[in-house]
């Protein structure tokens, strides 16, 4: 029993590491940390255990992180045995209308794997996709939306 307590305290310490590299203000650190999980979540579902942190992410109030975090979590989608994506998707769709385009961008790239993975969420990804208005933002980022957008829908499709 003290065994797999210390193990609990051991598991929460390496965690709360993870999410703090994760929001290190030095966002360039952060970004390639985050892209070592990603390209180790291909491989393994060693990060899986993080999914509610990586959720958690979804509030902070940096752009970034934000973005880190939806992103994670779609990486972790191959390994969702337990439904979290679903469970989640309609918080994490709340990142498409993001008053930032770079994000509404990155969270529609990082849709694709969702797509592959989780052929049930089809619908829900396609309705969230189609709620997004590009016009809202500058007349150089709208048509790049409109067509990561269409990208994703063509694929969903």
């Amino acid at each position: 029993m003290i065994i797999k307590k210390s193990l609990c305290v051991v598991n929460k310490m390496y965690r709360n590491k993870i999410i703090e590299a994760l929001k290190d203000k030095d966002d360039k650190k952060a970004y390639e940390f985050a892209k070592i999980i990603t390209a180790e979540s291909a491989e393994t579902d060693k990060y899986y255990k993080l999914f509610d942190s990586f959720i958690e992410m979804l509030d902070d109030k940096s752009s970034y992180v934000r973005t880190r975090g939806f992103r994670l979590a779609c990486a972790q989608v191959r390994w969702d045995e337990e439904g979290k994506i679903s469970a989640a998707f309609d918080r994490m769709s709340e990142l498409l209308h993001d008053k930032k385009p770079t994000v509404v961008r990155q969270c529609l790239n990082a849709l694709h794997e969702v797509a592959l993975f989780r052929t049930e969420l089809s619908e829900r990804i396609c309705k969230a996709v189609k709620a997004i208005d590009p016009n809202i933002y500058k007349d150089s980022m709208a048509p790049l939306i409109k067509k990561d957008m269409d990208e994703l829908l063509n694929m969903l499709e």
